[in-house]
């Protein structure tokens, strides 16, 4: 039989009771209870638990809380550490959650948890199981997590009888609701309600008078009403005096354990109740305060949050902080969070302060091995509010910034390594400025070379004249702002030093990360097509220097290293395998760097062969990732890739570029001629002629990195796009040495540069050569399964034959441009699709002189002749007026003709 529903809840408790039978017979459901602090979700929930003992159905129960020092998945942990749990096969160290809280910061590692966490819940459902979480609003980030998972996966629903049920105050946390759970929001109670509680109480009819004054007093509200009933008098009292004087009312010795326990947390362990008069406890519990929990025999809890607050509000502060000291020394060392929490609170003197600032910075270094950065920084911070000595300050502040850095939080990390380093100089510290200047690591993102160089010059200083391996990494950080500034020369002779002085001190404490530092200034002064072996000889020692020493951090950059060398040598199984090895990295290092680079690098590989889905989906979860950084270059990358997707699939007109990123990128070359091509695409051609009018300037000055290639390979689109000879012709000369080599990188996948060097010598009458470089990028595509470049290389090719015009060359045009425009069709590739549909159109009878026309300019040719106006023809092709006249204009010059009335004859005797 099923409980009786508490007054004023029938409707809910029916709700509940329902979900339950529907477990039972094996179909799972999600509810969600919502309501202000006091307004009876756990009395709801309670409820529900007893019908479910009552029925046989395990209920497992966890509670989150906003206490400091909890751990990421607590509700879970508990819940899933409880008997009921562990009867049913469940284990938190069996399903390594706790290893997964231990790593909070490694997505993967965190998802895989999860999941697997939820199928073993599932799994543990047959029957019928119920799963309740109380306070969500509390919960930390990883539990909200593993929650949304398991009610999008109950709500599915999927096969096993899974109740899961959740409650929380306003505001729900995020996408909760979205997730789908039934959702019950109890109100007040009302006069039905009051009634019926006093009927229960006293057993008898209610006296109309003291209805109507526990309704005034109280305002309906479950948590005031239920005080209410236990005082002897109804007062217009709130709950914390009322639950003040329950206390008051017991012996010295349930105070004292009162006291402890409301320091303690919301669920407090037994053991930590130890002193105490177990005569004590029994009086707590027979006055309702606190609660045996049925599902752990070793903890006891609060009636509710607000009569827990109420006891530790009510605490001289004196005792407060005392019982916090006590269980501070009661908690094991291992519990950093929990007993730095506890030192906090208890700072109340110098040497308080001391004792907490240790305790935090143990916390920090717990945080730290335990991959949780953010944590580790939130600690240091309350460190450093602890310390006053100048030079442990400063000790604080270098670890903290290093944290910031595993975190991903850039621009902080940078402001704490500037006041670093102005301790160091106060105090002459070399060792605490040389750890400062290096902080910030690899120095390419032109946005943050200034700060860094500011702190590289002041380091310099305190360290001039030493042959040491920290000296060694600031001369690696300088070779790296050298490169950035453009002074290549300088930059190569600071890198050569760097690295002989690293090697010279390998064997000290500090030298496999010097040799690492030295390695990635190397490297990135290497970029250039012309210096792809020294690049893999750099990352193949990098690589091994990871793999002997144990760092993680050689092993990320050497795998980064190998995949983009791959993707510009174009050898997808090395991708692959490094996309792999980098995966099993982040897994063991953790932080969002080695993920982001992982995800990147997928969503290049999934653009090369054409799975756009895949692609749009990995930039999502890259994006995200790099939202969660401070480095100002990341939006900027993500814009980047997507736009190459959209230019791919003609979707550019859907795209609405982000204006931050354009605005932080916005004077660099690689901007001008991305954007550039991306706006010449869209139809945007006047801002595309204003970017263009400021690259050109610089295109030939751009150093030889890992930006080079797409910035030469788009700026010469541009000048062919805009008739610019001179720059068609100077790019073609220096395109033409690296034909062999491939534009993409984990940025994207645009094909290979004998593609971009082949439309040059189209644009320049060079039809022998054009037809040979785009043969090359066929061939090239082609092997590597490239289906979108193959599209692109074949039409291209088409273009290069048809220009060049011999009979042998037209029918050979048409057998590449049928592929291609297959392959466009089924990949959804509109531009590429009708420019071979149109270029085919033109081999197979449309009039002479079309093929000089650009793609573009057909379409609109074929749109105007028809006779709609320029205004129509821009509605239809997305682009403005001014265009569409301008496409107009260069056609009538390209076929020799003066108005639309030839350029109607000329199509009409085409088409007949």
């Amino acid at each position: 039989m099923d409980p009786v529903p508490p007054p004023g809840r029938e409707h809910e408790t029916a709700v509940l009771v329902s979900a339950l039978g529907e477990a039972c017979a094996g179909r799972g459901s999600a509810v969600l209870v919502v309501g202000e602090a006091g307004i009876g979700k756990s009395t709801l929930l309670g409820t529900l638990l007893d019908a479910a003992e009552r029925r046989g159905v395990p209920a497992l129960l966890g509670r989150a809380s906003a206490d400091l020092g909890t751990p990421a998945f607590w509700p879970w942990l508990r819940l899933l550490g409880s008997p009921p749990a562990r009867d049913r096969g469940l284990d938190p160290g069996v399903l390594d959650l706790g290893a997964a809280a231990a790593d909070t910061s490694d997505a993967r590692a965190r998802f895989r948890a999860v999941a697997d966490t939820a199928d073993a819940l599932a799994g543990a459902a047959d029957g019928g199981l119920v799963v309740a979480v109380e306070d969500v609003h509390a919960a930390d980030e990883a539990s909200l997590g593993l929650l949304h998972h398991l009610t999008r996966e109950v709500v599915a629903p999927r096969g096993p009888g899974l109740l899961l049920v959740a409650t929380s105050r306003e505001p729900v946390p995020d996408g909760l609701e979205a997730a789908g759970p039934a959702v019950l929001r109890p109100g007040r109670l009302g006069r039905d309600a009051l009634r019926e509680l006093l009927r229960r109480r006293d057993g008898r009819e209610p006296d109309e008078t003291a209805v109507d004054t526990l309704l005034r007093v109280s305002a309906g509200h479950p948590l005031h009403l239920r005080e209410l009933l236990r005082a002897p008098e109804v007062h217009a009292e709130a709950v914390a005096p009322l639950v003040r004087r329950r206390v008051a009312a017991l012996s010295p010795a349930a105070r004292d354990l009162v006291a402890t326990a409301a320091v303690a947390g919301d669920d407090v362990e037994l053991d930590l109740l130890d002193g105490h008069d177990p005569a004590a406890l029994a009086e707590v519990l027979a006055a309702g305060l606190l609660g045996e929990d049925p599902r752990d025999a070793g903890r006891v809890r609060w009636s509710h949050a607000l009569v827990r607050a109420a006891c530790r509000d009510g605490l001289p502060t004196a005792r407060r902080r005392a019982e916090h000291r006590r269980l501070a020394d009661a908690l094991p060392s291992a519990r950093a969070g929990e007993v730095a929490g506890h030192r906090l609170a208890a700072a109340d003197s110098p040497a308080g302060r001391a004792g907490a600032a240790t305790a935090c910075r143990a916390a920090a270094q717990d945080a730290t091995a335990r991959r949780a950065p953010d944590d580790a920084a939130a600690w240091y911070r309350r460190a450093l509010d602890l310390t006053d000595d100048r030079v442990a300050r400063a000790e604080v502040r270098l670890a903290l910034a290093r944290a910031l850095v595993r975190a991903d939080r850039t621009a902080d990390a940078l402001d704490e390594a500037g006041a670093v380093l102005d301790a160091a100089e106060r105090e002459g510290r070399a060792d605490l400025a040389a750890a400062a200047a290096v902080v910030v690591r690899g120095v390419g993102p032109d946005l943050v070379a200034g700060t860094v160089e500011g702190l590289v010059e002041r380091a310099a200083a305190l360290l001039a004249g030493e042959d040491s391996a920290r000296r060694a990494r600031v001369l690696a950080q300088e070779a790296m702002i050298a490169g950035v500034r453009g002074r290549r020369d300088e930059a190569i002779e600071l890198s050569a030093g760097a690295l002989a002085m690293a090697d010279r001190h390998a064997d000290e404490a500090e030298g496999v990360d010097a040799v690492l530092h030295a390695l990635h200034a190397r490297y990135e002064l290497s970029g250039g097509p012309e210096h792809v072996a020294e690049r893999l000889a750099v990352g193949r020692r990098t690589i091994a220097l990871g793999s002997t020493t144990r760092h993680p951090e050689a092993l990320v950059w050497g795998h980064v290293w190998r995949i983009e060398d791959a993707f510009e040598l174009g050898s997808p199984d090395v991708v692959d395998a490094g996309i792999e090895a980098l995966a099993g990295v982040a897994d063991q290092l953790g932080g969002t760097l080695a993920r982001w680079h992982e995800l990147r690098a997928r969503a290049a590989r999934a653009h090369l062969v054409g799975r756009y889905d895949d692609a749009f989906a990995l930039a999502g979860r890259f994006r995200e990732l790099g939202r969660r950084s401070q480095d100002p270059t990341a939006e900027a990358m993500y814009q980047a890739f997507v736009t190459l997707l959209h230019r791919d699939l003609g979707t550019l007109a859907a795209w609405t570029p982000d204006e931050g990123a354009m605005v932080r990128t916005r004077r660099l070359p690689v901007f001008w001629a991305t954007a550039g091509v991306a706006f010449l695409d869209r139809g945007d051609e006047d801002l595309a002629r204003t970017l263009y009018d400021e690259l050109r300037p610089h295109l030939f000055a751009v150093p030889h990195t890992n930006r080079w290639r797409p910035v030469l390979c788009c700026g010469s689109e541009l000048a062919v796009a805009f008739g610019d000879t001179e720059v068609v012709r100077a790019t073609l000369t220096q395109l033409l040495p690296h034909t062999a080599l491939r534009t993409d990188s984990s940025t994207g996948c645009p094909g290979p540069v004998a593609r971009f060097a082949a439309s040059a010598a189209r644009r320049l009458d060079e039809h022998d050569e054009a037809v040979r470089l785009a043969d090359q990028a066929v061939t090239s595509d082609r092997r590597l399964g490239a289906m979108p470049g193959l599209a692109h290389s074949g039409l291209e090719l088409g273009r290069a034959l048809a220009a060049r015009g011999a009979a042998a060359d037209r029918d050979r045009a048409r057998r590449v441009l049928e592929e291609a425009r297959t392959v466009a069709r089924r990949l959804g590739m509109r531009p590429a699709h009708d420019g071979a549909a149109s270029l085919l159109a033109e081999l197979t009878g449309l009039g002479p002189g079309a093929a000089s026309l650009t793609a573009r300019e057909r379409e609109t040719v074929a749109l105007v002749v028809t006779g709609l106006a320029n205004r129509e023809v821009a509605a239809r092709l997305v682009v403005s007026e001014r265009t569409v006249e301008s496409h107009v204009r260069n056609a009538l010059a390209k076929l020799g003709l003066h108005n639309r009335t030839q350029l109607a004859a000329w199509a009409a005797d085409g088409l007949g």
